[in-house]
């Protein structure tokens, strides 16, 4: 067997007004080099939903993308201490009862997590936040507001 490729995945969900527009972001890091970024919003949605979902869509990216020989780990950087939490099952699940079942099939032995602190200069974590923030403006700008 090969040694284990660690791909690094930058999560991170953001919301204006919670309850609001909110969106989910993440980025990801391939051994080899390669970047995978995405981010979708939602009209009306609370930042942890959008935490949780963005945790989510970064798996599911990675389980699409990977190669079905590797053998890899997948280390998901998150500044949110409630997604570490809730899915490894230290703190009680009391909300967003949904998104558990399309979340905790990914979380397998390959998958850890790391807390970064928000806001504290981590490439990644900044940059996660950065497509978030500007998922949820672009929702609230609307279509006009895009440029053509």
């Amino acid at each position: 067997m090969s040694p284990a490729k660690t791909v690094i995945a930058y999560t991170d969900g953001a919301c204006s007004g919670n309850p609001g527009a909110g969106a989910w972001a993440y980025r990801i890091e391939w051994p080899d080099g390669r970047v995978a970024e995405a981010a979708a919003a939602s009209p009306e949605t609370t930042n942890n939903r959008e935490e949780l979902k963005a945790v989510r869509e970064a798996l599911l990216a990675i389980r699409r993308d990977a190669q079905p020989t590797d053998d890899w780990l997948v280390v998901i950087r998150t500044d949110s201490l409630g997604v570490i939490n809730w899915l490894t099952r230290k703190w009680k699940r009391k909300k967003n009862l949904d998104l558990y079942p399309t979340i905790d099939p990914l979380v397998d032995n390959r998958v850890r997590f790391e807390h970064v602190r928000g806001h504290s200069g981590v490439a990644g974590n900044e940059r996660v936040d950065q497509l978030a923030v500007a998922a949820v403006r672009q929702l609230q700008d609307g279509p006009s507001a895009r440029p053509n």
